[in-house]
């Protein structure tokens, strides 16, 4: 069997913990209160995110552009809710979360999981990565 590191050794720290789980909570203040410009707050110019159909979304242009469209439209009296389930630290400014996201709308609901990549620049955290996924409930 081949000897494998370990790559999550940097301790999460309460502040940091604190601060990712902050960028969470802008992505649902903003999607609830359907504020864009507070929903995409926490992505960096060039984050890449994944939403659950599989559109990849490269930078924040194109990320701000896609939600104002989905606010105004598609997703316009959805509800959700975020929760962190983890977080780990593979360095010192780096920080990997995974979530689950309940959403309601008036056809009933349903649940996602996902992973952020997030990278400490100048003592902020930014969101560099976010792959969202439908699960089956």
């Amino acid at each position: 069997m081949t000897v494998r590191p370990e790559v999550h050794t940097t301790p999460v720290s309460d502040q940091d913990l604190a601060e990712l789980q902050a960028l969470v909570a802008d992505i649902e203040d903003g999607f609830n209160r359907k504020e864009v410009a507070v929903l995409d707050r926490p992505f960096s110019a060039d984050t890449v995110v994944v939403v659950p159909d599989g559109t990849m979304i490269r930078g924040w242009d194109e990320l701000f552009a896609y939600h104002t469209d989905r606010m105004a439209n598609v997703v316009s009296t959805w509800k959700t809710r975020i929760s962190v389930l983890s977080a780990v630290m593979p360095g010192p400014d780096t920080a990997v979360l995974h979530f689950r996201q309940e959403t309601t709308t008036p056809d009933g609901g349903f649940a996602n999981h996902g992973t952020v990549v997030a990278i400490r620049r100048d003592g902020r955290w930014w969101i560099g990565a976010l792959h969202n996924t439908n699960i089956v409930q």
